[in-house]
This record gives structure tokens, C-alpha cells and sequence, in this order.
């Protein structure tokens, strides 16, 4: 069970920011595994457990990033994440792309945080603006979820152009969006990172913003309702 990062996790991803080489991760490799790869492991099979037992239909199964960089197309040639991070998502990719909300926590060598995203293909994105137009009342009570909580704070880019200039700002700034993001940004300062109820507040906050996923995850499972 998930009982807490520690300092060797900061000092792991500090290190590898600054001695990103084969060499100093070798002679690291074991700190990695017991301080960075076992615990965020096990904190993503602890969420998962909990949001499938209290959402049956929930089987977003954890997906743990790899510490090795695919440098086969980039100009960055070093060989080793700097972050680490772990998805709840069906298909088990590490693609941002995806037609349905992922559920995620990260961590790097400068913060930790968690949240989930809805980053579709243009034709998801599309979909979801449909279901804007046929049903604004039903996105309003969305935003009011949102509005009513302060874990979480959506960000995401907009476009510039109005793809609708009947609707209200309210509902204008969430149309507009190329994606989304629900972010809750944290601090090394903070000691829960270190402790084993940081499951439970992320747990929590997952469950506070759970509607809101859900009314994502139905558009990218069954599109736009009549």
C-alpha cells in the first residue's frame, strides 16, 4: 500500500535534472525503483481500487510513464524523464490524445500535482461544442460543479476566433477551448506529499470533480445526445 513519497524521491529528480546521463542513473538506478518508481506505483493502484469501488463502471486502469526518453526524433538527446507520472486510462497509452477524460498525478524536480484532462482529436472537440449547442442548460450545471469547488482550476488554450457569438461568457470560455485541463498545482513544502494520506486527499478531490468527468467521458464514449 502507498505509504508516502520521502527525500530520496526530491533528491532522485533533482539529480537526474542535473546529471541526466546513463553513468548517474545506473549508479542511481535502485534509488529510482524503491523511491520513485515503487511508491508512485503503488499510489496509482490505491486510486484506482478506490474510484473503482465507488464508480463500478470506472476501469480506467493505471498507466505508469517509463523513465527513458524516446530520443529517436527529438533535439533533446537526454535519456531520462525528468517527470513522473501516472495516467487512469482504458487503453494503457501514454498519448495526451485520447477520446475520452484521463485522471493523472505528476511530479517533477519543481512541483507536484493531479487533475484530469480532456484533450480529443478536433473531431472530439467538436463533438463537445455540439453538445454545448443542443444542450446549454446541462453545461451550466457543469460550470456550477466547478464553481463550487477551489481544488481544481481549468486551464487550456483558447481559440482566438468565436465559433458562437450567441452564447454568454460563461459558457464562451469553456467553448473556446482547444482542450482542457482541471489542475490542482502543489508544493514540496507541503507534508502530505510525504505521508500516506495524500491517497486519501487525492482520492477525495477526484471524487469532488467526478461529475464533471462524467459529462466528458460521455461525449467521448457516446458523442452527442439528441
Amino acid at each position: 500500500m502507498f505509504d508516502g513519497f520521502n527525500e530520496l524521491t526530491n533528491e532522485f529528480l533533482v539529480g537526474i535534472r542535473f546529471n541526466n546521463n546513463k553513468e548517474w542513473f545506473g549508479e542511481h538506478k535502485e534509488m529510482y525503483r524503491q523511491n520513485v518508481h515503487m511508491p508512485i506505483s503503488e499510489l496509482a493502484e490505491d486510486i484506482y481500487s478506490r474510484m473503482h469501488k465507488a464508480y463500478p463502471d470506472f476501469e480506467e486502469r493505471p498507466k505508469i510513464s517509463r523513465v527513458n526518453r524516446d530520443i529517436r526524433f527529438s533535439k533533446n538527446k537526454n535519456p531520462y524523464k525528468e517527470c513522473k507520472w501516472f495516467f487512469l486510462r482504458a487503453d494503457g497509452k501514454p498519448d495526451i490524445v485520447y477520446s475520452r477524460p484521463t485522471f493523472f498525478f505528476e511530479m517533477s524536480p519543481d512541483w507536484w500535482r493531479y487533475g484530469f484532462f480532456f484533450a480529443p482529436n478536433p473531431a472530439g472537440m467538436q463533438a463537445y461544442r455540439k453538445r454545448i449547442d443542443a444542450h446549454p442548460a446541462e453545461m451550466k450545471k457543469i460550470i456550477d460543479i466547478y464553481n463550487s469547488q477551489n481544488v481544481f482550476e481549468m486551464s487550456g488554450e483558447n481559440y482566438k476566433r468565436i465559433f458562437n457569438k450567441e452564447l454568454g461568457p460563461c459558457l464562451t470560455d469553456w467553448y473556446q477551448k482547444k482542450y482542457l485541463d482541471f489542475v490542482s498545482m502543489h508544493g514540496y513544502s507541503e507534508k502530505i506529499f510525504y505521508k500516506a494520506a495524500l491517497a486519501d486527499k487525492i482520492f477525495n478531490d477526484f471524487k469532488t470533480v467526478y461529475p464533471i468527468y462524467e459529462y466528458f467521458d460521455s461525449i467521448g464514449k457516446n458523442g452527442v445526445p439528441k
